[in-house]
């Protein structure tokens, strides 16, 4: 890696987020937002109201006519981030994936919760030692990301993201510390999906749209959000 990945791994470490400046040009994401509200335009009944707002989950596999949104996922640089930050190309795309449209979400970390909490096996705060064929012990942790590109440009608003920087090594909830990202449009946000975290605090006159991807190290915590996030996702579109 060079200097630069170095330090903006070290700033992952460290802060649990990212911006990645000028990834999608303004055109690429125009062309998103026209889609998706000419989708729900004519797709009333396949979208949810959730948060003031509405969502779209899984919208890869059920909204397959959204062809551009999806598309967002594959981006190059992206993925030379990622790389970055999981030290290869040792992850996947762990079927997390939605659309959330003026939406109003108090703070949280990215888990699961409820029900679906009951997918987590393994304490998502607590390291655990895998033993290896040759009998040697790797240590494995919670690696999972979230990817959100914001269709607007939330450079003189407070309407983009929210976070508590170094929240994502704690249990707690809590906002103290907080900072408000005022993220251009065609950056993208990757963060530590325990960091603490939320959304604009009130509706704003225009739409707000943010489409979000998780990815994660491929082992158990991840196997085990996946498979969560799968479910919740199938019970959402029921």
């Amino acid at each position: 890696m060079t200097d630069n990945d170095n330090i903006m791994k070290e700033e992952y470490e460290k802060n649990g987020y990212i911006i990645c400046k000028n990834v999608f040009t303004e055109q690429e994401l125009d062309n998103c937002k026209a889609e998706i509200l000419a989708y729900i335009k004519t797709n009333r009944n396949k979208v949810l109201k959730n948060g003031g707002g509405i969502t779209i989950p899984d919208f890869i596999n059920q909204h397959s006519s959204l062809v551009q949104t999806i598309q967002l996922k594959e981006n190059k640089k992206i993925h030379e981030t990622l790389q970055i930050l999981f030290g290869g190309t040792n992850y996947r795309f762990c079927s997390h994936n939605d659309i959330g449209i003026n939406r109003i979400v108090g703070w949280h970390k990215d888990k699961l919760n409820g029900k679906y909490a009951n997918f987590e096996k393994h304490d998502i705060w607590q390291p655990i030692s895998i033993k290896n064929e040759d009998n040697t012990q790797d240590e494995v942790k919670h690696q999972i990301v979230k990817v959100l590109i914001y269709l607007e440009d939330h450079t003189h608003d407070n309407d983009g993201l929210k976070l508590v920087p170094g929240s994502h090594v704690k249990r707690e909830i809590y906002e103290q510390g907080a900072i408000q990202l005022h993220s251009q449009k065609g950056d993208v946000v990757i963060f530590n999906q325990r960091i603490n975290h939320r959304g604009m605090a009130k509706q704003c006159p225009d739409n707000r749209i943010l489409v979000s991807f998780g990815f994660g190290r491929n082992n158990v915590f991840t196997d085990e959000f996946e498979k969560g996030t799968i479910q919740r996702q199938k019970d959402q579109n029921i």
